[in-house]
């Protein structure tokens, strides 16, 4: 998956309407037609709340700089991410009512508008109307998320976890933190766990899963080849190329698969380092002779 810029400025979404009665996001039919009522859910992007605006400015820094310095230049702003991420509420959902509407934190598109799809659905069954929702950045899930890599880059994976389990009792389907955590458990091999926890997210049903669930589906098919499980692997392989077609690491894996039923054996190691940060942020020495998952 290609780093994503998770700064709401770069999002060009000024308002979104979507239009009558969805069923609840849980249900797996659509309601009768008599059942649906009409509604119009308007997003409209935000900056970060005024208590979160400094903490905001400090992941906005550090990515900048990890864009253009690597880790390197990551690792110098782990303190005052740290400080950042001390400040995180107890609860930060990453979709809330508020007075007058509903809150979502997020910083991709598509995640927003699958949100607000599912705000849609709930709406529809309280009997429509005109709903509005307020799209801010989703600050300390981004804190967490850069010092979860950073850890992963030192192979501190005892702190990556830390830090990224504390943000996953935030959102437990951020895809970025959960790719993050797979990647800690995969550095350690420990991939009965990284099974369990994919597998989890797979089957969660969550709107932030569904919105792109290919490169959690690497990342399974990635850990069932560890655990010589060439079948399933293949089949999450496949699988993910259903949400992202022609993706390269999705090919490359399945051939992998074929030369492994062939006889063949793999040479190189396990590829630890941060998934979704830009390739000049990847240290050489941290590189797979493999291709990493995403």
């Amino acid at each position: 998956m290609a780093f994503r810029n998770r700064l709401l400025a770069s999002v060009l979404l000024s308002v979104l309407t979507f239009s009558s009665g969805l069923a609840l996001a849980q249900s797996a039919s659509p309601a009768p037609e008599a059942a649906r009522a009409r509604v119009h859910v308007n997003v409209q992007a935000d900056g970060p709340a005024e208590a979160e605006r400094a903490d905001n400015e400090t992941y906005v820094a550090a990515l900048n700089a990890t864009q253009t310095g690597g880790f390197t230049a990551l690792q110098t702003h782990v303190p005052a991410l740290t400080e950042a991420m001390n400040r995180a509420p107890a609860t930060y959902p990453v979709m809330q009512e508020i007075p007058g509407g509903w809150l979502i934190r997020a910083d991709d598109r598509d995640e927003i508008v699958a949100l607000a799809h599912r705000i849609s659905g709930v709406e529809s069954a309280r009997g429509g109307g005109e709903i509005k929702v307020i799209a801010r950045p989703n600050v300390y899930p981004n804190i967490a998320f850069l010092l979860g890599s950073a850890a992963v880059d030192r192979r501190d994976f005892a702190a990556a976890h830390a830090v990224l389990d504390r943000a996953l009792a935030l959102q437990p389907f951020d895809r970025m933190l959960l790719n993050e955590k797979l990647v800690a458990l995969h550095g350690e091999r420990r991939w009965d766990e990284a099974y369990l926890l994919v597998k989890a997210a797979l089957a969660s049903g969550d709107p932030l899963i569904e919105v792109d669930p290919g490169s959690l589906q690497r990342r399974l098919g990635y850990t069932l080849i560890e655990l010589d499980r060439l079948h399933e692997a293949r089949a999450a392989y496949e699988a993910s190329l259903v949400s992202d077609p022609g993706n390269a690491t999705a090919l490359a894996e399945l051939q992998t698969i074929a030369d492994l039923e062939a006889g063949h054996q793999l040479e190189g190691d396990i590829q630890i380092s941060a998934p979704n940060l830009p390739a000049q942020a990847v240290k050489a020495d941290a590189e797979a002779a493999r291709s990493a998952p995403e």
